[in-house]
């Protein structure tokens, strides 16, 4: 029998809103995704979401990806749906709905979603809201605030959205309940020709709401070489209020005093998410009648903004005097029971969650110190924001535009050395991944909200958007990154060819669980890098065999093209013949790695990075089913165990970065339940204990990332069902 037979049976999921902000909030919208377990729906028809007190609610639920390869199947069954509502919770309590199937009519949604195109415009009522968005000119008109637009200072010129020629409109999603409009273009000079940093933005509108959400970022797409730099000197969006407002200007150039991102000028209300987090960030309401929200003030430092560097705001507009700021600095999540995300649906493999129903008792304890283990370091990463750090006389801390959600990983200050800066982390080892594994696992919201945090910056910053090389674009940026876009080796601009750096997981991650389009654009982009640009490195790094599985398996299971799946098997093809040597099928296969007799059997001389290729061969060879990859992964395993300089049988350590042996527990458990043999157990046992036992809190964030990316999936084999099963 499937585990999930009973399931199939009906759907009943607990989902929780908790509010922690102290205020109370009365039909906030919200957008979760959930998983279902592997054959329960193929649309979401039966859909019904039902309030605290068992009332049906109005609800828009949308399917996100399906169970893809069903054999026989004439449509697959869903995997992931988005559900958007609007939910109701008490100040600093909590509100459970729930996820059923049933025949009931749904409630109708507050008021009548109007949306209608003319010409160049189109044209929204919520009910209690009419605004207009247009695709040339300004951004948008509404009652008391017209001409919206986005200004860009560079080199004393003003660059505006609403000269920039080249712009689209689109309504990118429509349901009873909202809609999305899509622009996109570039800021353009007053001649009508030269345009600076291109643009993407978002605005959001929902049944029966007097506010709108804007989502905007800039990218820049500009010049010949990945040094070429469009220089930040002021970026605002401006707009003129009908009601003149009170004279007022408030900065924020520095992370303290750390200031609400909220403010009230002529009847209308503006906020920014993240205000203080993502300084310099100002707010001036003049008694002309103009309003402007200072992405960048220009009474800051200028920045240069790279090729290939992007960001993201996210703002609310109000015009009904509702203080919004709550729903901005935490909004709600609606979060199911961590037992739904891993075991009762499977969406996420081989994933158990963290309790004592499923782990099998006598393992239990050590999970726990797992677990509290793997919570004190990322309180320390966290804590390690606000200590901060000198460099050449100034204070510095992990605040700013382009730095939050990212940590400093070193500073050099020996001016001589091509290295010479403030390195940054780049998100190394995919550190958002592994808090979200660690909430799908335990449901702990502090997780989820650090993950969403460094995933922003993974896809603004970390991600090359543009390259000069079109293969390239949708690269990761090299890790360390010296001041977040050269390389830490040579100070080169350059996005990175190679996997050892490629990281997107977590992209899929926040789009899965909260809907963010912009994190799914992102991961197909660098996606489709992957599928395009050969990175594959075993010989110098072992690690992008792994990477480069994980990226192009989890596109596959997302967006459903076969490109992906292809490209993931030519991966396992080409370390398949890596460990037999075949140099010509290399040579046919265009794997574009360089092999050495020495490696005959195994990977490279690089055991720790061992931990994720053996994690990510494992899942495919689980996912994939194909026959012949067990006997390859109990290979690659035994040319470590055979190597002197890698493993020490008598006193049962790894010798190259021991600290590291976490790491390759769950690729040595999958080849103990595939061989048989003990002793790969044994050693994943072994490694997966004693650093538990003895570990201390880690504040770097790439050490967080390499120790608990791919442990957290080791618990798996602890449980009771891994007893059933092996």
């Amino acid at each position: 029998m499937p585990p999930f037979a009973l399931l199939l049976l009906a759907l009943d999921v607990p989902l929780t809103v908790q509010e922690t902000a102290g205020v109370a909030r009365v039909a906030e919208p919200v957008t979760f995704g959930v998983p279902l377990p592997k054959g329960m729906l193929t649309d979401t028809a039966k859909l019904r979401l039902h309030d605290p007190e068992g009332k049906l609610v109005a609800a828009d639920f949308r399917v996100v990806n399906r169970w893809w390869g069903e054999a026989g199947a004439q449509v697959s069954p869903v995997q992931w749906v988005h559900c958007h509502f609007f939910a109701n919770v008490p100040a600093r309590g909590r509100a459970v709905y729930r996820l059923r199937t049933g025949d009931a009519e749904p409630p109708a949604p507050p008021a009548k979603l109007e949306v209608i195109a003319e010409g160049d415009d189109v044209r929204v009522g919520t009910g209690p809201l009419r605004f207009v968005v247009h695709k040339r000119g300004p951004l948008l008109d509404a009652p008391g605030l017209s001409g919206a637009d986005f200004l860009l200072r560079s080199d004393e010129r003003i660059y505006k959205m609403s000269v920039g020629a080249d712009s689209e409109l689109a309504v990118e999603e429509q349901t009873p309940m909202k809609v999305v409009l899509k622009r996109t273009g570039s800021h353009g000079w007053v001649n009508g020709k030269d345009k600076a940093l291109d643009y993407v933005v978002r605005i959001t509108a929902y049944s029966g709401k007097p506010w709108i959400r804007v989502a905007y970022s800039f990218v820049n797409r500009q010049g010949q070489r990945m040094s070429d730099f469009v220089r930040l000197d002021g970026l605002r969006m401006e707009a003129r209020l009908e009601k003149a407002p009170e004279p007022a200007r408030v900065e924020q150039l520095s992370a303290e005093p750390r200031r609400a991102g909220w403010f009230q000028a002529g009847g209308i209300g503006f906020g920014l998410r993240w205000f203080w987090q993502l300084y310099p960030k100002a707010f001036e309401a003049r008694s002309d009648g103009l309003a402007r929200l200072e992405l960048f003030p220009e009474t800051a430092r200028p920045q240069n903004i790279y090729m290939g560097v992007a960001k993201t705001h996210e703002m609310v507009l109000s015009f009904g005097g509702e203080n919004l700021s709550a729903s901005i600095d935490e909004p709600l999540y609606a979060v199911a029971p961590p037992k739904w995300y891993t075991r009762d649906t499977g969406a996420l493999g081989r994933l158990v969650e963290s309790s004592a129903e499923a782990i099998q008792p006598r393992y239990w304890p050590l999970v726990q110190r797992y677990d509290r283990w793997i919570t004190a370091s990322r309180d320390a990463v966290l804590a390690k924001r606000d200590r901060g750090y000198r460099f050449e006389g100034r204070a510095f801390d992990e605040y700013g535009m382009l730095n939050f959600g990212d940590a400093v990983h070193k500073i050099v200050t020996d001016s001589r050395r091509p290295d010479y800066g403030v390195h940054w982390e780049t998100q190394y080892y995919d550190f958002p991944h592994a808090l979200f594994l660690h909430f799908f696992r335990t449901g702990d919201l502090a997780s989820l909200r650090m993950a969403v945090e460094a995933s922003a910056h993974l896809a603004d910053v970390d991600i090359a958007h543009h390259d000069p090389n079109p293969a390239l674009r949708g690269a990761p940026r090299t890790g360390p990154g010296l001041n977040h876009w050269t390389r830490y080796s040579n100070g080169e601009f350059e996005a990175s060819a190679s996997w050892a750096f490629y990281k997107n997981e977590s992209l899929f991650d926040r789009y899965l669980l909260t809907g963010d389009p912009w994190s799914r654009d992102v991961a197909r982009m660098s996606a489709d890098s992957g599928a395009a640009n050969n990175g594959l490195d075993i010989q110098s790094n072992t690690r992008s065999i792994g990477h480069g599985l994980f990226a192009m398996m989890k596109a596959y299971e997302v967006f459903g093209d076969k490109k992906y799946l292809d490209r993931a098997n030519w991966i396992v093809d080409c370390v398949q013949d890596w460990q037999d040597g075949n140099v010509d099928r290399l040579r046919e296969r265009r794997c574009g790695v360089r092999w050495a007799p020495e490696f005959k059997g195994g990977y490279s001389h690089q055991s720790w990075m061992y931990g994720i290729a053996l994690e990510a061969m494992s899942q495919a060879s689980w996912t994939f089913q194909r026959p012949e990859m067990p006997g390859y992964l109990r290979r690659s395993a035994g040319w470590v165990f055979a190597n002197p300089k890698e493993w020490d049988p008598s006193r049962r350590v790894f010798l190259n970065a021991p600290v590291h042996a976490v790491m390759l527990t769950p690729g040595l458990a999958y080849i103990a339940e595939t061989s048989g043999e003990k002793m790969h157990w044994d050693v994943a046992l072994e490694s997966f204990q004693n650093q538990t036992g003895a570990a201390q809190a880690t504040d770097r964030l790439k050490l967080f990332g390499q120790l608990f990316r791919n442990s957290q999936r080791f618990p798996w084999y602890l449980s009771v069902d891994a007893r059933r099963q092996w």
